[in-house]
């Protein structure tokens, strides 16, 4: 008689059972075939090409490291300030997004002294907002 508590998974799936006799279609050698390196139970890595130096330790070693570039933080000039903002006007992540300098994701902004600045702006005073040394110098900070 056939019970729910019996091993469900024989009625829906046929595994097969390695390694059980000649009757089971793969007795004996468990489907591995004689001796042989893959029919032992230590399999090498897949890496491994048989005993030549594999394709890792063969491929040159460039020098140097390449940092992958943020995407929260942007770099702005001095001359691109001057060239969106007006005389007076404060310079704010909200006012750099509206005037399509930065994008949504950028959390923070780096502002470099590259050109001059010819108008007088003001620079909200946010940890967002990094003026380097030079920026401060030029507009007199």
């Amino acid at each position: 008689m056939f019970h729910i508590s019996d091993n469900v998974r024989t009625v829906f799936t046929k595994r097969t059972r390695l390694g059980r006799g000649p009757g089971s279609g793969t007795g004996k050698n468990s489907g591995k075939g004689h001796k042989g390196q893959v029919k032992r139970s230590g399999k090498p890595a897949v890496t491994f090409e048989g005993g030549k130096k594999s394709l890792v330790r063969r491929s040159p070693k460039l020098p140097g490291f390449k940092a992958r570039p943020r995407k929260d933080l942007a770099i702005l000039t001095l001359s691109a300030i001057d060239r969106e903002y007006s005389e007076g006007q404060e310079v704010t992540l909200v006012t750099l997004l509206e005037k399509k300098l930065i994008n949504d994701k950028v959390k923070k902004v780096r502002i470099i002294k590259t050109g001059e600045l010819s108008k007088k702006v003001t620079f909200a005073d946010e940890e967002s907002i990094h003026l380097t040394k030079g920026v401060k110098e030029a507009i007199g900070i």
